[in-house]
């Protein structure tokens, strides 16, 4: 007995022991789900070089990097010349692939481009000229919002004590350049009177630098032709209230489903979604979970400058 007593002893430390083990090297989850980032770029030191000399070769090296919490597949990006002074070997287009933010990379992944040129013979007479050297980088991109929520079907408030309150939430980034700002619950009469209407406006703000742009069309964001006023500045946008998704307006032109659509004005919009079919007033007052997820395309420019000499 008193050697079974002993064993037992002998377990507890040693379960104690293996406890705080494990305690001490548990993996800390990372929540990629933050900030205002997506891809961004900046020149690498000296590449391009301030300054090069006519009919010389040079390259321009930049890095890439996915700051926010979504992969991209087939972003692109192009290069900017001015062909007078500058020319370019191989493709003005190109494409790239970025992981987002995960446990893995927290900081997202990052990719070093380079592109090869070649500065031009100066006219006559000139013995130095100042060149722009561009590059625009067009990318699909998606922001998911993840919140609890409360849900009240008490329309006049009869009842004192509930177990939540609802009520309008502020938000900060969710991991890419446009984010959802706030949104504003409303609980109203249904047509049915055993039923309480649910509508949610959700505010949609660019926090980024970058302009928006359909998310269909990366390739001709990046290229000389122009897009046209209907695909810039717009998103898709999908809601759910718990696993069943919200009807929202306003939709696409010629789209139907329940997708919203937004058309960002000084960089923002709202859209009004609503439970379809409405929630039965016995469900009381209780939180839930809301899922947002708005899709767009996304781009922005970089410059630099170089200086072409004359050989002397």
């Amino acid at each position: 007995m008193k050697l079974i007593m002993l064993m037992g002893l002998c377990g507890l430390i040693l379960l104690a022991g293996c406890t705080g083990l494990f305690k001490t090297g548990t993996i800390q989850e990372v929540n990629v789900h933050t900030g205002t980032k997506g891809i961004t770029a900046m020149f690498l030191d000296q590449s391009p070089p301030p300054v090069t000399f006519m009919d010389a070769p040079f390259t321009a090296s930049f890095e890439l990097v996915n700051e926010g919490a979504t992969d991209v597949e087939d972003g692109v990006f192009s290069v900017g010349i001015e062909d007078d002074f500058v020319t370019l070997q191989g493709d003005r287009i190109r494409a790239f692939s970025l992981y987002g933010k995960s446990l893995a990379t927290p900081e997202g992944e990052r990719q070093i481009q380079t592109v090869q040129l070649r500065a031009r013979p100066l006219p006559p007479q000139t013995e130095t000229v100042t060149t722009t050297l561009g590059l625009n980088v067009c990318y699909p991109y998606s922001t998911r919002a993840e919140l609890t929520t409360c849900v009240d079907t008490d329309v006049f408030q009869r009842v004192k004590t509930k177990p939540c309150t609802a009520k309008a939430v502020s938000l900060s980034g969710q991991g890419g350049p446009v984010a959802v700002t706030r949104i504003e619950p409303t609980f109203a009469p249904h047509t049915d009177p055993n039923k309480v209407r649910a509508e949610f406006l959700i505010y949609i703000k660019n926090l980024g630098t970058g302009q928006v742009y359909d998310a269909d069309k990366s390739l001709e964001a990046c290229t000389p032709q122009a897009l046209g006023s209907a695909s810039w500045n717009v998103a898709d946008i999908k809601a759910y209230l718990g696993d069943q998704q919200l009807d929202c307006t306003p939709k696409k032109q010629g789209f139907g489903g329940a997708d919203g659509y937004l058309k960002l004005v000084n960089k923002e919009d709202f859209v009004r979604c609503e439970v379809q079919g409405g929630i039965a007033k016995t469900a009381g007052a209780y939180t839930t979970t809301m899922t947002i997820e708005v899709t767009y395309g996304y781009t922005f420019t970089l410059t630099k400058q170089v200086q072409i000499k004359r050989v002397t």
